[in-house]
């Protein structure tokens, strides 16, 4: 019997881009460091610094860097606004996501961070697994591209269309004939860095991926049911050999629902027979959300085609 889960252990990394208006006198740096003082005397420590992919120094929860594809924009003249990205340290899990996230961006909102089509919300991903299996990486690769056009049903249309969350090429089976990281990494070479899906740094030492899929955010519910998507999808992959699909799912309310079966979401007995509460929730709200962000598309299926739900064929358990 299989129950869905989440792996409470598995680390986390997470970005938040937006812009803050900018009151007064003085520089962005000073803005910067303003929100990093204000966090850091409300029980965050954070530092205020120039774009980077340095760890974080010890005892510090929080960066705060400059991004430069951030753009403020106003219905009123003479706002200026700076750019933001606030980054957090390497998590050790989602409970500590939970201690510091909410937190962080209530003092951003309550700061006047904004975000609109220029901002994105990353998520990285730990997946220590592919070091010693790496039919692990085929299987994220797999589901992601089975389902990818549903995730991006339940993102905003402009990342989709813009530069910074491209789709993945449309190639079903492209890892098949990978033996190894290094076959995969040939392979995967031209994958660019800025698609929603970024595996560059599977191939680290510390292997991650990052989900580049939403838009930026300060709502933590929506970060919260977002990350909690993103990590089922991981240790689903994880779990299970995910095959290669022919074509990719449509975005559709069907196709939602196998997805949310599939991955445990959802309970069906005939995958995963139990679900944790808080996936239930999450599940629940993906609809919701497919549903504001899909109005042109049917809800429910004809009467003659309305059974117990089908989801995609079950993947073998490793």
């Amino acid at each position: 019997m299989l129950n869905a889960e989440i792996d409470r252990s598995r680390r986390i990394g997470t970005e938040f881009e937006f812009a803050l208006p900018q009151i007064g006198t003085g520089t962005g740096d000073d803005v910067r460091r303003t929100l990093a003082e204000v966090l850091t005397a409300n029980g965050l420590p954070a530092i205020a610094r120039g774009y980077s992919h340095r760890p974080l120094p010890d005892g510090i929860d929080l960066a705060i860097e400059y991004d430069a594809s951030v753009r403020g924009e106003s219905r009123f003249s003479g706002i200026r606004w700076q750019s933001v990205e606030l980054k957090t340290r390497i998590l050790e899990g989602i409970d500590d996501w939970e201690r510091i996230v909410p937190k962080a961006l209530a003092i951003c909102r309550y700061l006047g961070g904004r975000v609109n089509a220029s901002t994105g919300h990353h998520v990285h991903i730990a997946m220590p697994e592919v070091r010693h299996r790496v039919a692990s990486f085929r299987s994220l690769y797999n589901t992601l591209h089975r389902y990818e056009a549903l995730i991006y049903g339940l993102v905003a249309p402009s990342r989709r269309t813009g530069r910074y969350a491209s789709p993945m090429p449309d190639r079903p089976g492209l890892l098949n004939d990978c033996g190894s990281l290094a076959s995969i990494s040939r392979v995967m070479s031209g994958h660019p860095r800025t698609s929603g899906f970024n595996a560059i740094h599977l191939f680290d030492p510390s292997p991650r991926w990052e989900s580049r899929y939403h838009g930026g955010t300060l709502d933590t519910d929506k970060a919260r049911h977002w990350l909690r998507l993103m990590l089922r999808l991981t240790d689903h992959a994880c779990l299970r050999t995910c095959k290669a699909a022919k074509t990719q799912l449509p975005n559709t309310r069907e196709s939602l629902d196998k997805m949310l079966v599939t991955i445990g979401l959802k309970v069906n007995s005939r995958v995963y027979a139990t679900v944790s509460p808080e996936l239930r929730q999450t599940g629940r709200y993906l609809l919701n959300r497919w549903k504001r962000l899909n109005a042109d598309q049917p809800l429910a299926l004809p009467r003659h085609q309305r059974r117990a739900q089908q989801a995609e064929p079950i993947a073998i358990p490793f």
